[in-house]
C-alpha cells in the first residue's frame, strides 16, 4: 500500500464523516463499532481520525471536489435557465421566459429579503430620537434656536448672523 493512501476502514471513516458532518457516527459505521461500546471511548477515536493527517487531507479534497461540482451544477443550471428562456422568447410564452426568470434569480439568491433592524442598540423596539436634545449645552442650545428661527425666515439658514 502506498504512503499517501488510507485504509479502507479510514476511507469509510472519511466518506461517512463528509456525508454526515458527525465524527461519531462514522466511526460507528466504518469501523463496526458493537452497539454497547462506550460513548466516550468512541469519541475519542473519532477524534484522534479527525486529527490524522492523511484522513484530514481527504476530507479536505473532497471538501474541493464538493465546491468544484456545486459551481458546476449552479453555473449549469444557470446555463439551462437561461436556454429555456430563449426558447420561450421565440415561441412567444411570456409564462414560461418569466419562470426561467424567475428560477434564475432564485438560484442567485436575489429573492432573499434585506435585513431590516427594528430593534435599538439596547434592544428594545422603541424608536431611538433624531437628536437628543438633553445632551447639548446652553451654548448650542442657543445656537440650535438661532437656526430655526432663520429657518422660518425667508432667507434661510445660510445667512450670516
Amino acid at each position: 500500500m502506498a504512503e499517501r493512501e488510507l485504509t479502507r476502514k479510514q476511507e469509510a471513516f472519511a466518506l461517512v464523516y463528509f456525508e454526515t458532518g458527525n465524527a461519531a457516527e462514522a466511526y460507528r459505521r466504518a469501523y463496526d463499532v458493537e452497539e454497547n461500546a462506550r460513548d466516550e471511548w468512541i469519541y475519542v477515536e473519532a477524534s484522534q481520525l479527525l486529527d490524522h493527517p492523511k484522513i484530514a487531507q481527504r476530507l479536505e479534497a473532497l471538501s474541493e471536489q464538493a465546491a468544484q461540482l456545486s459551481i458546476y451544477t449552479r453555473h449549469k443550471a444557470m446555463e439551462e435557465l437561461e436556454e429555456a428562456r430563449g426558447v420561450a422568447k421565440v415561441q412567444g410564452q411570456a409564462a414560461a421566459m418569466v419562470g426561467a426568470t424567475s428560477a434564475k434569480i432564485k438560484l442567485l439568491g436575489l429573492d432573499k429579503p434585506s435585513r431590516l433592524e427594528v430593534t435599538n442598540p439596547d434592544g428594545s423596539m422603541t424608536p431611538a430620537p433624531a437628536v437628543v436634545l438633553s445632551n447639548l449645552s446652553d451654548e448650542e442650545l442657543a445656537q440650535l434656536e438661532r437656526l430655526t428661527d432663520k429657518a422660518r425666515d425667508s432667507e434661510g439658514v445660510g445667512e450670516a448672523v
